[in-house]
């Protein structure tokens, strides 16, 4: 089984124009460093929205098919308190995202993204999970609120009654998002506070993944998703590969989950070269470095399945 924990869904007029800028000037950046000169971000936009917006899923399955991957878990984002609110309304793209997985029910599984902030944000929680049938919650503190911030802390408390765990965006964010409020240290409060919660950390938090380390030590209700290494390991495949024997060896495997980030990271890296850069791992630059097969199949997917108590 191959499970990619971390997909976005993206349709037409579910984010701000403000955050989309920001990534393809972050894009864009790379390819002007031999020059100086970077690629109008506008253009970026322009030309590769089009091809990555999926509101239905309808895209997503053939990448799916054609990285051997199983199934995905799907959300949204909700960055409209900081970026200005998008077109269609968090609410509706929740419902779009439940419906995505309606129509795919073997192979996509979703979660609810909120800003704690919003009002009406535990009553929202509440009827996706009820009525809607999703199985987690995505919370993104680049928006401008910490993990430990008391509006988060009823819908931690729903997370602990329904059994769904939540995960954090940690690390890094291109502008207007904010990567002080996404900090490890910060999630630390809240796996201290809430140690029935399962909380998820996603992206190891990108270069501060060893302060990720020393919450998840101590804490064993955290758990790591490494979404979003992609560029690391095309440029830096060593340094991808040591951090996952680390965290592996420091929590064993069934506390590391395999995701992709998609659709975005996929541009930079298709899917099934990220696919097949862990199952079949070129360890020639780390020779120090192994995975025996068990931990491979257990972070490509039966971690996360046993986490949300599918089969696996």
């Amino acid at each position: 089984m191959v499970f990619d924990c971390h997909v976005h869904l993206m349709g037409e007029g579910w984010l701000h124009q403000d955050f989309l800028v920001g990534v393809a000037r972050m894009a864009a950046a790379p390819m002007g460093k031999a020059t100086g000169d970077c690629p109008d971000p506008h253009e970026l936009i322009k030309n590769v929205m089009p091809i990555i917006q999926d509101s239905t899923g309808e895209k997503l399955i053939p990448i799916m098919d054609g990285a051997g991957v199983d199934i995905s878990c799907i959300f949204s984002l909700d960055y409209g308190l900081c970026t200005g609110e998008p077109e269609v309304p968090i609410e509706e793209q929740n419902r779009m995202i439940a419906e995505a997985a309606k129509r795919f029910p073997d192979r996509l599984v979703p979660f609810f993204t909120v800003d704690p902030r919003r009002d009406g944000a535990v009553e929202m929680f509440s009827r996706a999970v009820e009525d809607w049938g999703m199985k987690g919650l995505k919370l993104h503190p680049t928006a401008g609120f910490y993990p430990y911030d008391p509006a988060c802390y009823p819908l931690y408390e729903k997370c602990v009654e329904y059994g769904v765990p939540v995960l954090f965006h940690t690390g890094s964010q291109p502008a207007p998002m904010k990567f002080r409020f996404t900090q490890p240290i910060y999630v630390d409060d809240v796996a201290a506070d809430f140690p029935d919660l399962s909380i998820i950390m996603a992206h190891v938090a990108h270069s501060l993944w060893r302060e990720a380390l020393l919450v998840a030590e101590v804490k064993p209700n955290v758990y790591f998703d490494f979404s979003g290494w992609q560029i690391t390991f095309n440029h830096y495949p060593e340094e991808f590969y040591r951090m996952l024997r680390r965290i592996i060896d420091d929590l064993g495997p069934w506390r590391v989950f395999f995701g992709s980030d998609g659709p975005l990271l996929n541009v930079l890296c298709p899917l099934e070269n990220w696919v097949k850069g862990v199952r079949e791992p070129d360890l020639s630059r780390c020779p120090e470095v192994t995975f025996t097969q068990e931990e491979i199949e257990i972070i490509m997917g039966k971690a996360f399945a046993r986490l949300l108590g599918m089969p696996y």
